[in-house]
């Protein structure tokens, strides 16, 4: 809230152009007001203003409502800082009064309306302070302009016209003998201890807070949501309901414990069941397959150590644990997943929830517009990711070892082979991470380095989906 203070000062006289020294007059006049006080120039942030007080020299109209004897520029001590007042008669007046004033020796500039009836200010967008250049005159201004009530005004320049003279016998009280200046000092002040900002800036900041407030909520909002539908995720993925390979996860890797309890023994060409030497008893794989898929070399009767995936294909221990430790979960030749119905992988993230509500929505809109039983094609095979799979055909069990069986043959003698340019290192840890490469091209999956750019995401979605994981 804006309010002003007029107190009379006796100003000693040995002040100097640097210092002005004064002390309260004792039982003189004396004015103060909390309110009723209009900022008229809203675009410049006021501080607190403090001067002399004084009449800028104007004669004739703009000088009619003025006393004979009020004190002027010419009657103050050359120290600053001073505050000019003057009646706002009309906008002509009130321009001149403006360009009167000395804008780099005055602090403030107050105006009020003679002869108004009515205590209450009118609001400092109101016409009545209006100069007809459409407010062009704020922006020009450097200080602040402020508007009092009529009575406080007119009483404020008779006291003037009373204390004016350099007379040490002017009317105060018990006025040492060492003054010589009896003046009225003002003091405007915009807030006890409050800002200073116009109320365009406050408005603004009570805007901003109140987006701030909106998007945290909203931001909370949206966590609270994700973090329900990871938890409902999970819980579907324990209970059987999702396929976790059909979310898409380009390397979603199988657990070293995992690994260690599927079946490894000794390959046997022989059908007779055989007793395997890690993990529960085991009968032999339906598929004989007397060569590693991935490193091409034939397995040694009773001697080479197989390890068996529950699809039951047979692979090198060295070529497949390595590969499905640190690439990926689904067999290299049949792109079946090795991980049990109700596995959930240690962390559920917004992409798989985003993903998984996508591949739901997807399957119900075709469930609706299928005239009959939905046939499975490459492209519904292939839609969702990279590791999904058909759904099985009527078939009988054993097309699907001729097929595989199919896969090993190709292998061993056609597509499967090293292209033309390419050979077999014969250094182990050489062969090791051919081996893994190869493991990589047959089952389709993509490392890292060379993820699709679409599934690429720019660092500021990635900084906007932490506020809004919804996005």
């Amino acid at each position: 809230m804006t309010g002003l203070r007029i107190s009379t000062i006796a100003i000693t006289s040995n002040s100097s152009s640097h210092d002005l020294n004064y002390d309260y007059a004792p039982n003189a006049f004396s004015f103060q007001q909390g309110g009723n006080v209009r900022t008229l120039n809203s675009g410049y942030s006021p501080p607190p203003s403090t001067g002399l007080l004084y009449v800028p020299d104007l004669d004739g109209v703009c000088a009619q409502y003025l006393p004979d004897n009020v004190t002027r520029y010419s009657d103050l001590p050359m120290v600053p800082p001073k505050i000019a007042i003057a009646p706002w008669i009309s906008p002509a007046c009130t321009l001149s009064y403006l360009n009167a004033a000395p804008s780099d020796l005055i602090t403030a500039f107050v105006f009020y309306i003679p002869n108004a009836s009515a205590m209450a200010l009118p609001s400092a967008h109101d016409a009545a302070w209006s100069l007809g250049d459409g407010g062009h005159w704020k922006s020009v201004i450097n200080y602040p302009v402020y508007a009092i009530a009529s009575q406080v005004g007119q009483m404020t320049l008779e006291q003037m016209a009373r204390n004016s003279s350099n007379d040490t016998n002017a009317p105060i009280d018990q006025a040492p003998s060492n003054q010589t200046y009896i003046r009225l000092l003002m003091e405007v002040t915009t807030g006890s201890g409050g800002t200073n900002l116009p109320s365009i800036w406050v408005f603004l900041l009570i805007i901003l807070a109140v987006l701030l407030v909106l998007i945290g909520a909203l931001s909370l909002t949206m966590h609270i949501l994700q973090r329900k539908r990871r938890n409902d995720l999970r819980a579907r993925i324990a209970r059987g309901e999702v396929d976790i390979e059909a979310l898409g996860l380009g390397k979603l890797t199988v657990p070293q414990e995992m690994i260690d309890r599927m079946p490894l023994y000794a390959y046997s060409s022989s059908p007779d069941p055989v007793v395997p030497e890690k993990g529960a008893p085991h009968a032999p794989p339906p598929l004989q397959q007397p060569t590693c898929a991935i490193c091409l070399d034939d397995f040694a009767e009773s001697a080479s150590q197989v390890r068996e995936l529950p699809c039951r294909h047979i692979f090198h221990p060295e070529c497949i644990d390595l590969f499905m430790l640190d690439s990926s979960s689904i067999c290299p030749l049949c792109k079946q997943s090795v991980l049990p119905k109700g596995y959930v992988p240690g962390k559920i993230t917004n992409a798989m929830t985003r993903r998984e509500r996508y591949l739901r929505r997807s399957a119900a809109l075709r469930a609706r517009h299928a005239a009959g039983p939905p046939t499975p094609s490459a492209s519904n095979i292939m839609l969702f990711g990279r590791h999904a799979r058909a759904p099985p055909t009527n078939s009988t069990t054993t097309t699907i070892p001729s097929q595989a069986a199919a896969v090993e043959m190709g292998s061993m003698s056609g597509n499967n082979q090293p292209t033309a340019g390419q050979s077999i290192p014969t250094m182990s840890h050489g062969r090791r991470e051919w081996a893994q490469r190869r493991a990589l091209a047959m089952s389709g999956v993509q490392s890292s380095a060379s993820e699709e750019p679409e599934h690429r995401t720019s660092k500021a979605r990635k900084m906007l989906r932490r506020v809004f994981p919804n996005l």
